[in-house]
């Protein structure tokens, strides 16, 4: 009986914690300027542009972390940093903002932590290693590490190895 009460009560324990994380914590506002309007995110962590929602909506899993904006041309470039859980902690957005308005890209990377962001021309180089989670085999993760991954974005869409990343 004893062993039955402990097993019920750490289910309930698990369970109320796997809520709680599922459910998400209020994050710290973020805001950044561009030449064209106020990215900010909010304690939901919804990216927004001047108040507006994206369509589609960009919520992050974690927390959303905004970079500096880079200009290219008639363009402010903001690469947006979605933190998430230990089987994939990193994904990222590229965000252009415009006159006319800002436009997100879908998510991509490798759910590894940049290892570089730089301008190249009109585009924009961002760099990380490959990535397998904790639950992989050792041999796995540590080959995942030693992969290169170059992510190019440029006139509005993001590509890897030449291919569009969807």
């Amino acid at each position: 009986m004893y062993r039955l009460t402990v097993a019920i009560i750490l289910l309930t324990v698990a369970g109320a914690g796997a809520r709680a994380q599922f459910s998400g914590s209020p994050q710290e506002t973020q805001a950044t300027r561009t030449r064209f309007g106020l990215l900010t995110v909010g304690e939901d962590r919804m990216l927004l542009f001047e108040g507006r929602e994206f369509d589609p909506p960009l919520i992050g899993n974690n927390s959303l972390t905004l970079g500096e904006p880079l200009r290219i041309g008639p363009t402010d470039l903001v690469v947006i940093t979605d933190s998430g859980g230990t089987g994939c902690p990193f994904m990222y957005y590229v965000v252009s903002v415009t006159k006319s308005g800002a436009k997100a890209t879908p998510a991509f990377g490798t759910c590894a932590e940049l290892t570089g962001v730089r301008r190249k021309g009109d585009s924009l180089e961002l760099r990380m290693t490959g990535f397998r989670g904790p639950f992989e085999p050792q041999a796995a993760r540590r080959r995942a590490e030693r992969e290169r991954h170059i992510f190019v974005f440029r006139a509005g869409v993001v590509t890897e190895n030449g291919k569009p990343v969807k």
